[in-house]
């Protein structure tokens, strides 16, 4: 009965509040609205509260205004949660960001007319298909005391200025359970997405073996990494992590390596390479940047056989029971595996790979029927020039695309 009265207590004051603010907002919306043949003045929020969706949304409209018309003026609230406060700081430092703006939204939504004033966070779901980011290429700028903040935290681990550096990203389910806001749900759906990060060890090793210091993210994790080396940095666990670091190093790096798990889209803002393995559904490869994709495989429990190119689109479930129900065993790269494909999208950065003329023909394939599938051609509008499926997936599956 407690909680009751709490609650009903807590929804009479909210309501209290919203009208005490449409005394101001109510009369603004109508003047907005009055002023539109003149200028068109947008209200919108950013979705704050999944990295993924806050960098990549911000940075396409960020990117988006170079070009924009004049006469248009944005205005933004961002709601709790926040999930990193420096991207916030960010972006209230660029775009017109207020809290008040809220009580607009509200009232624009309320009165009847308001569409062409509602600036939506993203109308692609987070997807850069029209090529925005890439074709505008700016970003938000750190400010030099940011920039020396992050080269002397990196500094101070040893690091020496003109070393290469790799941001390692690897879900597993800790930080779905980390937040308070998280526990409202039941994530568990999500984890298809899981991946151990020991598996990784080899592929480690390997870029520690060229020179490459390898910082393992992530803002809480399972497991630490079991390896013990001066060029790797277990950054979940250092003392010094911050919502700061998160972003510079994300943006700042030579190659981010990642699960498809938010915080990649961060790099993808500062259009760094990204090496994307152990992810689904496969449809939900970047396809509008520069990267290199090798997702966990799929195989038909009753026959061992692995689901076809056309089978990975049909099936492009994003909930864990569904890929038992359809009768479909999800299988986790080996150490073996992530080795080889570290090192392909590695010597693809540095111009060392070279694709034989199968792997080419194959890989025009592969978009091919990706682009033009019915499940596929919303989602990928613009292909980058380097987005590419990994040559390593394609020639250990022979079969990808049997018409089935």
């Amino acid at each position: 009965m407690k909680m009751r009265v709490k609650f009903m207590d807590f929804k009479s004051s909210r309501l209290l509040v919203n009208l005490l603010h449409s005394v101001w907002a109510i009369p603004c919306v109508l003047i907005i609205r009055l002023l539109r043949p003149i200028i068109l003045i947008r209200i919108g929020t950013l979705f704050a509260g999944r990295i993924g969706h806050f960098a990549i949304d911000s940075g396409m409209q960020w990117a988006e205004r170079q070009n924009h018309n004049h006469r248009i003026i944005d205005l933004y609230w961002l709601d709790e949660p926040i999930s990193n406060k420096q991207w916030a700081t960010m972006v209230c430092r660029n775009f017109l960001t207020f809290s008040w703006v809220s009580h607009l939204g509200r009232w624009n939504r309320l009165i009847p007319g308001g569409k062409a004033h509602y600036r939506a966070s993203s109308v692609t779901h987070s997807r850069d298909v029209n090529g925005i980011m890439e074709n505008y290429n700016i970003q938000f700028d750190f400010l030099p005391e940011e920039m020396n903040k992050g080269r002397s935290w990196l500094k101070e681990q040893g690091w020496k200025e003109g070393q290469k550096f790799v941001c390692l990203q690897v879900r597993d389910s800790a930080y779905l359970g980390s937040e308070e806001w998280h526990n409202q749900y039941d994530w568990n759906y999500h984890s298809y997405r899981d991946s151990d990060i020991e598996t990784y060890n080899l592929a480690i090793r390997w870029l520690t073996d060229q020179g490459v210091w390898v910082l393992r993210m992530g803002k809480s994790v399972d497991n630490r990494v079991s390896i013990k080396h001066p060029r790797v940095i277990d950054y979940p666990f250092h003392p010094e992590r911050s919502d700061f670091l998160d972003v510079w190093l994300f943006a700042n790096c030579d190659l981010c390596i990642s699960t498809a798990s938010g915080p990649d889209l961060i790099s993808d803002v500062y259009r760094k390479p990204i090496l994307l393995i152990n992810y689904l559904p496969l449809n939900d490869m970047y396809s509008w940047s520069r990267t290199l994709s090798h997702p966990k495989y799929l195989v038909w429990e009753k026959t061992g056989e692995p689901l076809t190119l056309n089978e990975h689109l049909e099936y492009k479930f994003h909930h864990t029971e569904q890929y038992k129900n359809s009768g479909i065993k999800i299988i986790n790269l080996s150490k073996e595996e992530i080795l080889t494909i570290v090192e392909e999208g590695w010597k693809r950065l540095e111009g060392t790979w070279v694709d034989t003329k199968n792997d080419i023909e194959e890989q025009k394939k592969f978009w091919s029927i990706l682009i033009n599938h019915k499940n596929s051609s919303r989602y990928h509008g613009y292909i980058h020039e380097d987005a590419k499926i990994s040559s390593i997936f394609l020639r250990n599956n022979v079969n990808f695309f049997d018409n089935k």
